[in-house]
């Protein structure tokens, strides 16, 4: 029953894994998706300075590499009993950028505000990405942040 009940823990553990490593993924594909407006919209400063020095390729590159290899702890994390608990804040901090990264606006309303733009602008241009395959031609469309500052 010992058993059972760890395997149980461990298979929870795996799914925040999980979760965890979409969500970092959703935020590159977003980074591809924008990425002729990216230089201007970035807002964390880390990722600015790797754009002004590498490009935003680098960035994508960079991003989806420490995604895979954080991916591969967070696996081997699940199955070990004292560092697994280290999981839930990451799940947590992780939930967040994934409410930022689709309901992010200016004016800061988010989801629950009464902002006259599209809020899921982001996740509507990453479905369109991932069921058709083409990244959405950036001439046709504004900057996250310009769309939704009009």
């Amino acid at each position: 029953m010992a058993i059972v009940k760890e395997y149980c823990k461990s298979i929870s553990f795996l799914l925040m894994s999980l979760v965890i490593g979409a969500i970092s993924a959703y935020d590159n594909t977003l980074n591809l998706i924008f990425m002729q407006t990216l230089p201007n919209d970035e807002q964390n400063p880390f990722a600015l300075w790797i754009i002004q020095n590498h490009g935003v390729e680098g960035l994508i590159y960079l991003k989806a590499t420490t995604t895979g290899v954080a991916s591969l702890i967070m696996i081997a994390l699940s199955f070990i009993k004292t560092y697994r608990l280290s999981l839930i804040p990451v799940l947590f901090f992780q939930l967040v950028l994934f409410y930022y990264l689709t309901f992010y606006t200016p004016h800061g309303s988010g989801i629950f505000g009464n902002d006259s733009g599209n809020i899921t602008t982001p996740f509507s241009y990453y479905w369109d990405f991932i069921t058709t395959g083409e990244v959405p031609n950036v001439y046709n469309i504004l900057s996250h942040n310009d769309y939704i500052a009009r």
